[in-house]
């Protein structure tokens, strides 16, 4: 597994100065589910997607929502594709949005051309999003529950066969279902 990670460069670089993006490489018994940070609220999550229609994380409460931060550039990120779209077709409780880093629309529509997702892309122009979900590292994956509260985060690169995130969307599941029940 790997993971990449944004750094800003000192101001007096110019232009250099917005973000410099590197990989890292790690093992993939690094890419940890960890609860949510405790006290840190939910962010919105309002954004457009690739067909410039606003999106509103709000209205998929009801669904366990698998948000994802990645960008063309990170290697993890694309290796984690046909994961993410397994889930996406998995359960039609659970609801799976890629959230695109700083990409120009041309070359995200380039690259989701080349390698089609069968869930919305929304583009986070200003990385803006990306400050407010994720520690700075890509991949960053986010489980929200039902009622759209962000509960799970993993950094770096999801496998299909990663039971720690398989055990935490059933729990999900299973906890959301009980307390829409009650």
């Amino acid at each position: 597994m790997q993971t990449c990670l944004t750094r800003r460069l000192p101001a007096g670089l110019g232009l250099l100065a917005a973000t410099l993006l590197a990989c890292a490489p790690a093992t993939a018994a690094d890419a940890v589910l960890r609860p949510w940070p405790a006290g840190q609220p939910t962010p919105p999550l309002q954004l457009a997607g690739l067909d410039g229609q606003d999106w509103d994380l709000a209205g998929l409460r009801g669904k366990v929502v698998v948000v994802n931060f990645w960008a063309t550039w990170c290697e993890p990120c694309v290796h984690e594709l046909p994961v993410l779209g397994l889930l996406s077709r998995q359960d039609a409780r659970i609801a799976v949005v890629g959230v695109n880093y700083k990409e120009p629309l041309d070359s995200i529509e380039r690259f989701t051309a080349a390698h089609p997702v069968p869930y919305p892309v929304l583009r986070d122009r200003t990385g803006e999003n990306f400050k407010r979900w994720t520690a700075g590292v890509m991949p960053t994956t986010i489980l929200v529950d039902r009622q759209g509260r962000a509960r799970w985060r993993t950094v770096g690169e999801i496998s299909a066969d990663s039971p720690g995130l398989k055990q935490a969307i059933a729990a999900l599941l299973a906890e959301s279902s009980t307390k829409q029940n009650q």
